[in-house]
């Protein structure tokens, strides 16, 4: 083996090799570790499968007289049209964040992977959704299109008859209600 040259001698590849991989395993379990946040694990199983009761709890969160408003789930699992006791079908609010732009359709927005878009226009608003999904933003009476993101992209996945993604329309003094849905089920 040819040795690497270390403050104090030799230091061989083996050892070199020996104490990186030890490094990233320790750094890795630290990421893990601090990823995990039992607090959210609890508001999460609370609601799992229950978003009529998720719904309520959040239409009474709403602060604002102009907008947008609503709850941000997660489907996932087998969630074919009889869901029993054995399904692995779970729908649950997750923190993400929504972005809000200008009505926009799939002909004006760039497409990736069917339900991945990429608007032209700028957004009128960013927001964070809570624990229990819950987001709303301020808005001008309008219509508007709204997107999750997801692994660094902008998600949608309803469309209206004119090819409009993921469309909201406000009205003057009034929140629109709109439940969002990150969908990765299978029907």
């Amino acid at each position: 083996m040819q040795p690497f040259l270390a403050q104090n001698g030799l230091l061989l590849k083996s050892d070199f090799m020996k104490a990186a991989y030890t490094i990233l395993v320790l750094t890795i379990s630290v990421l893990l570790l601090n990823g995990c946040s039992k607090e959210d694990e609890t508001v999460t199983n609370q609601w799992v499968n229950d978003t009529a009761a998720l719904y309520q709890l959040n239409n009474n969160k709403i602060s604002i007289t102009e907008g947008v408003a609503g709850t941000l789930t997660l489907s996932e699992g087998n969630c074919m049209p009889i869901v029993d006791e054995n399904s692995t079908c779970k729908v649950y609010p997750v923190k993400r964040t929504v972005k809000v732009y200008p009505y926009t359709t799939m002909a004006e927005a760039g497409q990736n992977e069917h339900v991945y878009f990429t608007p032209q226009a700028e957004p009128v608003a960013t927001i964070e959704s809570d624990a229990e999904g819950f987001y709303q933003a301020s808005l001008t009476p309008g219509i508007y299109s709204v997107f999750i993101q997801e692994n660094g992209k902008l998600y949608a996945n309803s469309f209206d008859g004119q090819g409009g993604i993921n469309p909201v329309q406000v009205q003057q003094r009034t929140v629109s209600n709109l439940n969002l849905k990150l969908d990765y089920a299978v029907y």
